[in-house]
This record gives C-alpha cells, structure tokens and sequence, in this order.
C-alpha cells in the first residue's frame, strides 16, 4: 500500500535516534529502511519540532550517522521559523524569547535582524529557562504594535536542567497563550501537529499530501498532524521512553495511524 508513496517523512527523536547526542549510534534497522527506500527512488526528509539545538547542529549529527544525506534533507522548528520569516517579509526586525538553539536558527539568515527595542516586525517564542516578565511585557508591547506572533516547537513543557537543578519549565504554547489572550491577537504555530510545518517540507518537495508518509512515534503531534493535511500517517513505538519535552495531550481517541509497528523494520514489509 506504500509502493505508490513519493515522499517518506520521519520524526527524528524517537524514530531514527532515541535522542539528538553525540554519544548516540546508528541503529541497522534504521539504516537499512533508509537505504531501501532511497534504493526504490523515494524521496526522505526528517521532521522534528526541535528548536532547542540548532539545524546545522542536527544536521551534522544525523550526517555524521548515516541517516540524513544532506542538510536540505533535515527540517526543524527553528528551521521552518527562519525560512517562514524570511518570506513573509524581507529584512525584517525579530524579537526572540528563546534559547541559543533558535537564534542561531534565526541569524542564519542574513536578511533577518535581532533585536530588542522597536520596531519590531516578529516576536518568536521558543525554549528557554530562565525566561521572566521584562521580555513578556515588551513583547506584549511589539504584539500590540502590529508584530506578528510566532510559537515555535509546540510544547506545552519540557523536561531539562538549568544551573545545576533539574525541573520542569513551561513550553512556548502557554506563554503564547497568554501573550493571545493579553493582546487579543492570534499567533503563528510552527511545528507539528500545526499544517505550516508539514505544508512546509511538501512544499520543498514539491509533493502532494497523498503521495507522502508521516513516521513517528506521538499520536499528539505525528499522526494527529499528518491525518489533519492528508498524509499517511504511521505510528511506531519509541525507541526510548525518555521524553524532553511535553506536547498538548488530546482526549481524541478518533486519531488513528493509517498504520502500527513496533519496530522501523517492519515498514520493508510494506514497499
């Protein structure tokens, strides 16, 4: 049922490693389903709604793996949100609430400015720690003055350790949220189950909904995702039970995977 299918989309984290690390290896499975798939002519891309490391950096390391052939193959939150920006407006100003990973994303591109006084064109939330009010209320502030708002990662909270403790910290989605309802304004979502991010890597591709497969391993943000724009989904057990961060749970129990495997290797059985 897959044979006819041009575009294989993977997770990353959960999927084809269990975690983005240096110390982390290549599974054989993993590699020979991509060997396969490329062998038959497919198209691949990894997907993933990390902005907490840079693209080059998850590149390089799915590179270095054997997984990933070429940067352009790999496509994160960070990512998506520089490459949106950029064609929503050339030469824009952004104000950024995040971590080191998402700048970095941001300052890729040349065009694009960081900055922290007005104007500002963009406010773009991701991860960060030791986030505090100053930030949220001049952000409020740009939101108010016509910036666009934009969460990046969709998380809900994540798991990590700042400073030597170890605790849970509140996602972009919440402090979007409140940032919406403050201002009375909607804001942009980049990163699964949002349609943009997944519009995003067909776009590249230049395939159709129909012709691509979702692999991953979060009914939540995967499957729900991919069934919403029209892509086959199929869900497949993580291959660690460590998670870093916490996606908005679902009481839909309507959201089924077109499939279920244990394991990546079972998806030989289907092309």
């Amino acid at each position: 049922m897959l044979e006819d299918k041009e575009l294989f989309i993977f997770d990353i984290e959960g999927v084809v490693i269990p975690t983005i690390d240096d110390d982390v290896h290549p599974d054989k499975d993993v590699i020979r389903v991509l060997d396969t798939l490329r062998k038959n002519g497919k198209k691949i891309a990894f997907l993933s709604n990390i902005s907490r490391i840079p693209h080059s950096r998850v590149s390089e390391i799915l590179i270095n793996l054997g997984i990933a052939k070429s940067k352009s193959e790999v496509f994160t939150a960070g990512r998506v949100s520089a490459e949106y920006i950029h064609e929503k407006k050339k030469n824009s100003r952004v104000f950024v609430i995040s971590e080191l990973g998402l700048i970095v994303d941001l300052e890729t591109d040349k065009s694009m400015k960081i900055v922290f006084e007005k104007p500002v064109d963009f406010v773009v939330i991701g991860m960060k720690r030791n986030i505090d009010f100053d930030e949220i209320n001049f952000a409020l502030d740009c939101i108010l003055d016509g910036a666009e708002l934009i969460s990046v990662g969709h998380t809900n909270y994540y798991k990590g350790g700042f400073l030597g403790k170890n605790g849970i910290f509140i996602g972009d989605l919440p402090i979007c949220e409140m940032l919406s309802f403050a201002s009375g304004k909607s804001y942009t979502k980049i990163g699964k189950p949002a349609p943009l991010i997944f519009g995003h890597v067909l776009s590249e591709y230049m395939v159709e909904p129909k012709k691509a497969v979702m692999i991953g391993d979060k009914i939540e943000t995967d499957i729900k995702g991919a069934n919403e724009v029209g892509i086959t989904s199929i869900y497949v057990e993580p291959m660690s039970s460590q998670k870093h961060f916490l996606p908005p749970k679902t009481k839909d129990k309507k959201i089924l995977p077109s499939l279920r495997m244990k394991s990546l290797k079972e998806l030989l059985n289907y092309i």
